[in-house]
């Protein structure tokens, strides 16, 4: 009887035990930028998983980590790329239901993120609810259930900001041990964990300030109807994810592919171009002690995140028709591009494939201003075909008034990969 008691006991203590356990570091992917490194990307679940379903589990608590490397980061830039992720991996009615949470996670971001802060998304599966921290100090709550998968999907879904970013947050617990040590070094100085939260109480106050100011006027009847009149973003349609996956299958782009051979090697370039590209493509692990880029790379970074910082300040405030007309804009705009995609057939023979992000400026009415490209694969048949596919695109459709008449930037994230 007494052993039984003990057996019993044990069950009991095990299940409580596994009922609050903390999540498990899944996989940890390095973000990399015009050749420079921006971050270390990291998801913890429950249960460790190479199948993205699995992680999407809205019954067990989960978190994404980010860890900065850069010296700094624009905020607003890494909230819309983010967000853009976000646009392309989820499905319209998704983003339909999300798009007021999105305007309050939107605006939890401001400034500039610096070297060694650690942001956090952590979902507590009983309650639903979603909190955003940095540097351990809370931003913000979003109590909805199905808004952290909103955000997960962005990096794990069909349309990851890479290929290899994805299958590395998908390790299922196999992690470099260069990369982990890099990430565990990434922590921010006293003084910033002050700052921050600094901000957050200048944050609260202000909005209490606001929010015990009278009521604002009514406005003028024909105001209010003009307003009223505003086209809104029409999601007719689910987007469909755009991806070179499928290539040479029933209703792919371009002619049948050939089996895939064995990988040729990368075409001849110059050492610098070819050491560049690879490190690009196949990310290395980090050592604690790396040195970022000096002058006149730091100067040209540095004026970036002024222009940055004074976009933020002029930018209009957010809003969810603003954030919805954004993500199904930008949605348009890659499958706009993905119809002028081919697959060269040189690479098809030789078994290239590889991942290419471009970002690229048009002006209002969808003329190309500007293409640069943000991560290149090894091969340089498939880095200028994704080039000359924006071009062969231009011009793009308009851009929605919501959006305002200045350009428009977005990133494209493109994948060649023959079939199995």
């Amino acid at each position: 009887m007494k052993s039984t008691k003990l057996v019993i006991a044990l069950l009991l203590f095990a299940t409580a035990l596994t009922a609050h356990a903390a999540p498990l570091l899944n996989g940890l992917a390095l973000e990399q930028q015009f050749n420079n490194d921006q971050y270390i990307a990291a998801v913890y679940s429950e249960r460790l998983s190479d199948d993205a379903n699995t992680l999407l589990d809205n019954n067990m608590p989960r978190s994404l980590q980010v860890r900065i490397v850069a010296d700094r980061l624009s905020a607003r830039r890494f909230r819309n790329q983010w967000m853009e992720g976000i646009a392309i991996n989820n499905p319209s009615s998704i983003l339909t239901g999300q798009a007021d949470n999105m305007v309050t996670f939107a605006n939890l971001f401001s400034g500039r993120l610096v070297a060694g802060d650690q942001l956090r998304v952590d979902f507590a599966a009983g309650s639903g609810t979603t909190t955003v921290s940095l540097n351990d100090v809370e931003l913000g709550v979003i109590e909805d259930r199905e808004f952290f998968n909103t955000l997960l999907r962005a990096w794990i879904g069909p349309v990851p900001p890479s290929t290899e970013f994805r299958e590395q947050l998908l390790g299922a617990g196999r992690v470099g041990s260069g990369l982990l040590a890099t990430y565990e070094a990434l922590t921010p100085a006293a003084n910033r964990v002050a700052q921050v939260a600094r901000m957050v109480d200048q944050r609260e106050a202000a909005n209490e300030e606001d929010s015990s100011e009278p009521a604002a006027e009514p406005k003028p009847e024909k105001e209010s109807v003009a307003a009223a009149n505003q086209p809104k973003p029409d999601l007719k349609a689910d987007i469909p994810a755009p991806s070179l996956a499928a290539i040479g299958t029933a209703g792919a782009i371009g002619t049948p592919a050939p089996s895939k051979p064995a990988p040729a090697r990368a075409e001849p370039k110059p050492p610098a171009e070819t050491e560049s590209a690879v490190a690009v493509s196949k990310p290395q692990p980090l050592k604690p002690t790396t040195t970022r880029p000096n002058a006149p790379a730091d100067r040209i970074s540095e004026q970036a995140e002024e222009e940055d910082l004074l976009e933020e300040e002029e930018e209009a405030p957010l809003t969810a028709d603003m954030i919805l007309a954004r993500q199904i804009y930008h949605s348009v705009l890659l499958r706009h591009t993905f119809k002028s995609l081919r697959y060269p057939q040189r690479a098809q023979e030789r078994g290239q494939e590889g991942s290419i992000r471009l970002n690229v400026t048009i002006d209002p009415s969808g003329n190309v201003l500007d293409i640069a490209t943000v991560q290149e694969s090894r091969y340089s048949t498939l880095n200028r075909e994704a080039a000359e596919a924006v071009r062969r695109a231009a011009p793009y459709p308009k851009k929605p008034p919501q959006l305002g008449k200045d350009e428009y930037e977005f990133t494209i994230p493109i994948t060649f990969k023959l079939p199995d």
